[in-house]
């Protein structure tokens, strides 16, 4: 579905600007806006959604729609994500503190991985029951797969065939076929992502205006490396354990209530999983859906 763009000027009660025809073609699209603009009018906070991975070529659009966004008005961005590259959700952090004293990142539903990282740029996550991050597991891509998969999990599945080669020598060509799909530079990939990893974290938490002292950047970092499962869930409670800054919003209170029901919305879009892309804001609207098989 290309991108397009709504009037800047236009609000959820003023007639569209575009044609009868092409208005319901993309009525989806346009719902969403208005939800969008509701929210900001209700609250006095500019919105963007982004859903799905962080990866490198998500960049420019993304920069696209935050520069759409008034330098002094704060910012929430609404993440759902599983995760994808550091680099990248460093640069994102970046571009969303770029002019900006109030930055907050809403989690409805999984911010993982890479987005765990995103969050920590933010001088509050918004969370609910409903949301849950999880630990800074750095993901690489396999080509073979057309998928990213997690560095830990690769390290381990070659150690764990390592061992098992030494001690069944025969069994060699059977072990080395499952894998496949990692070879050397994967290995090296996942190995140097992880020493990379430890130092992400401080490198965005400085992104904060508040920013934290050095002692809550060790744990910080700490209980997030601890975390041994990519899939753990960490809740509202537990983020705040760890020295998150949380903001926790009744899910019955109306403000999440219309943050829930825009999630939804994405929910519903036919065909679209995380990891497929949509980043959307008052006017800037991109979704970048695979065809389905």
């Amino acid at each position: 579905m290309p991108s397009e763009e709504t009037g800047a000027d236009e609000s959820p009660t003023d007639p569209p600007l575009q044609s009868p025809f092409f208005r319901a073609i993309h009525t989806p699209r346009y719902q969403r806006q208005d939800s969008i603009k509701a929210y900001e009018q209700a609250t006095g906070r500019s919105l963007m959604v982004f859903w799905g991975p962080i990866t490198p070529d998500i960049i420019t659009p993304f920069a696209d729609a935050v520069g759409d966004v008034s330098a002094g008005n704060p910012f929430d961005l609404m993440l759902s994500s599983l995760g994808g590259d550091g680099e990248t959700a460093l640069r994102m952090a970046a571009m969303c503190h770029a002019d900006r004293n109030d930055f907050r990142v809403i989690v409805p539903d999984t911010a993982a991985s890479a987005a765990t990282l995103l969050a920590l740029a933010a001088e509050k996550v918004v969370m609910s029951d409903t949301s849950a991050m999880g630990p800074i597991d750095p993901q690489i891509y396999l080509p073979a797969r057309d998928d990213y998969f997690p560095a830990n999990g690769i390290l381990e599945i070659v150690d764990d065939l390592d061992k098992r080669t030494k001690e069944s020598p025969d069994a060699f060509a059977l072990y080395a076929s499952l894998l496949a799909d990692i070879d050397a530079i994967a290995v090296q990939d996942a190995r140097s992502a992880i020493r990379r990893t430890t130092e992400f974290v401080p490198e965005i938490l400085r992104l904060r205006k508040d920013a934290p002292t050095q002692k809550q950047i060790e744990s910080i970092t700490t209980n997030l490396h601890n975390q041994t499962v990519h899939t753990a869930t960490i809740g509202h409670v537990k983020a705040a354990e760890f020295g998150i800054p949380i903001e926790y919003v009744s899910s019955r209170s109306e403000e999440w209530n219309m943050l829930w029901r825009l999630h939804t919305q994405y929910v519903a879009i036919p065909g679209l999983s995380l990891r497929h892309n949509a980043i959307e804001g008052r006017r800037v609207s991109l979704i970048r859906q695979l065809p389905i098989d």
